[in-house]
């Protein structure tokens, strides 16, 4: 059987801030796969460099060594960015705040907001499509800054610890909602968390980044043994999770 061909690749990606007063290493020699459907899940001390390489991969901070390449395409996809804030507008509604990112792009197109309403109404914020942002709860508003993001079809999804703000029941409300969506969808993702069960209940495979300047400690696969995906409900529920928490948190603790 030939092998599987990657949607990403980052090979030996390093990366220094310079400022005035000197230098400081975030990354060093970052190397791995990200493959097509996958959700991988990006865990590690706090200043390791997690949001660092994200900003990197999206590309609004240019690669000083090394490569980041997509060999399935030839060349950078659509890559939609979620953030720890949902940053929707106050003065548009929640629908005008969605179509955002297509009216920037000149996208607007019937097949699009079509997309956008069925998402919608899909996910519990039809009914909110005229009220404006202050009028959302905070899973609410994430659920729509999550749509924006779709709306734009991206190909690939990265996430930068966009439940953080949330207190912890709406966190696992939200994570599996977007969990399912995304995986539903078959999205390429990549995910950054600080919270290790956030982790191992949506991701594939776990990257442990070591202390700054981050570097790869290890990849962990995570397979609880189903033909089908879990439920990040589920997930949290099967014998295995507890001896994947602290096979990751062992190697945080190491540190």
């Amino acid at each position: 059987m030939p092998k599987k061909q990657p949607f990403l690749s980052v090979r030996n990606l390093t990366h220094t801030y310079h400022s005035k007063s000197g230098e400081t290493r975030a990354l060093t020699d970052i190397s791995f796969d990200l493959f097509p459907g996958e959700f991988a899940a990006i865990v590690g001390p706090s200043g390791c460099g997690k949001s660092t390489l994200l900003d990197l991969i999206a590309g609004f901070i240019p690669v000083q060594s090394g490569y980041i390449i997509y060999p399935s395409s030839g060349g950078q996809p659509c890559i939609g960015y979620m953030l720890q804030k949902d940053h929707l507008l106050e003065y548009r509604t929640v629908y005008q705040n969605i179509i955002l990112g297509l009216e920037i792009q000149h996208r607007l197109t019937k097949d699009r907001t079509n997309l956008v309403r069925e998402l919608m109404e899909d996910y519990g914020i039809a009914d909110f499509a005229n009220a404006y942002p202050r009028e959302l709860s905070g899973g609410m508003r994430q659920r729509a800054a999550l749509i924006r993001t779709l709306a734009v079809n991206p190909k690939l999804l990265l996430l930068d610890e966009p439940f953080s703000a949330l207190d912890y029941q709406t966190r696992l409300e939200v994570s599996e909602d977007i969990g399912n969506i995304i995986r539903r969808r078959k999205i390429t993702s990549l995910f950054v968390t600080h919270d290790l069960s956030e982790a191992i209940s949506i991701a594939d495979r776990i990257i442990v980044l070591g202390r700054r300047p981050g570097y790869i400690r290890k990849i962990i696969p995570i397979d609880f043994g189903s033909d089908c995906r879990l439920s990040p409900h589920e997930s949290r529920l099967h014998p295995k999770f507890q001896e994947y928490f602290d096979q990751i948190w062992k190697e945080l603790k190491s540190e």
